[in-house]
Formats: C-alpha cells, structure tokens, sequence
C-alpha cells in the first residue's frame, strides 16, 4: 500500500473515532499552534527571508502576525461557532424545533502557494482545525524554506493522530 494512502486511511479513521470534534481537542489544538507561531518566530523569520527575501518586520506584518490573529480570533469565537443556530419554522412545523447543527467533513487538504507560504497555510489551517476537521498539509515546493521549517517544526505541536500529516509529504 501506497504510504500516503495508509497516512490518510489514519487521518480519516481518527476522524471517525469523533476526537476532532471536541471543543477541548480545537481548543488545545489551537492553543498549540498559537505556541508554534510564538515559539519559532525566527525560524519561520529565517524561512521567509531565505525564500523570499521578507525582513523580520515584513515576515511578521504579512504573514506571522496574521496567522497569529487569526489563532487568537478562533479560540475566542470557538464556542460561538460551535453552538446550533435555531432558524424558524413555518406553520406546518410550528410543533417541532428546528436547528442548524454546524459538522466538519471530515479531511481537508490544504494546498498553500509560494507568495505567503506560511499566512496561506496556517490560517485556512486554523479555519480547519476549528471547524473539527482532520487536515493533510501540501506547502509549496517553491518555498523550500518554509517548507522545510513546517514539516521539521509543526509536527512537534499538533496532534499527528488527529490534525495534520507532516507537511513534506508531496503530493
């Protein structure tokens, strides 16, 4: 069997374990890509500077700060999200409730581009994380820099089980 096949037949047996839909388990998640960003700011600085060329100023602006905004917005906004939504009934259901009950789908590929390789990959990943989905990651092979801060760095803070695959795996 193929070793990206068995990877992701993992991801989407832990999916079905419901692991991901937790608020504690986003929470913590989040929490610990909130550290990510925190802990290796140089790294990822150093990442950005040698694939593009960005000063730490110009890293943190359009891409760290960013990622770290939006980490912050989702574990304040979490439980809002999570909640059902009730939505009104007409008069042939007046005796019933109705809802709308919010459900991740499961796996996400994310695909980020070469321009912002790190704000285009963490934030579509704190969207999905929130949402309670489990997440393959696919940099850009252009920003080999990135790339390989990611897939050396991320692993020690996400959940590998449940979020994310390491990220050099090419697709």
């Amino acid at each position: 069997m193929d070793p990206f096949e068995e990877k992701l037949r993992r991801l989407r047996n832990s999916f079905n374990t419901g692991k991901t839909k937790s608020a504690k388990f986003r929470t913590e998640q989040l929490l610990s890509l909130g550290h990510f960003l925190q802990d290796n700011k140089k790294q990822l600085h150093d990442a950005l500077t040698g694939d593009l060329g960005k000063s730490a100023f110009e890293s943190d602006m359009s891409e760290v700060i960013l990622c770290q905004n939006e980490v912050d917005l989702a574990l304040k906004n979490l439980q809002t999200w999570m909640k059902d939504e009730s939505v009104s009934t007409n008069l042939l259901t007046k005796l019933s409730s109705a809802f709308i009950r919010k459900e991740p789908f499961g796996l996400v590929l994310i695909v980020a581009p070469w321009n912002y390789p790190l704000n285009l990959m963490i934030v579509p990943l704190v969207g999905a994380i929130a949402a309670g989905n489990c997440v393959v990651l696919k940099p850009s092979e252009i920003s080999k820099n990135t790339e390989k801060a990611l897939a050396e760095l991320l692993p020690r803070y996400l959940d590998q089980v449940g979020m994310a695959l390491p990220v050099s795996t090419r697709i």
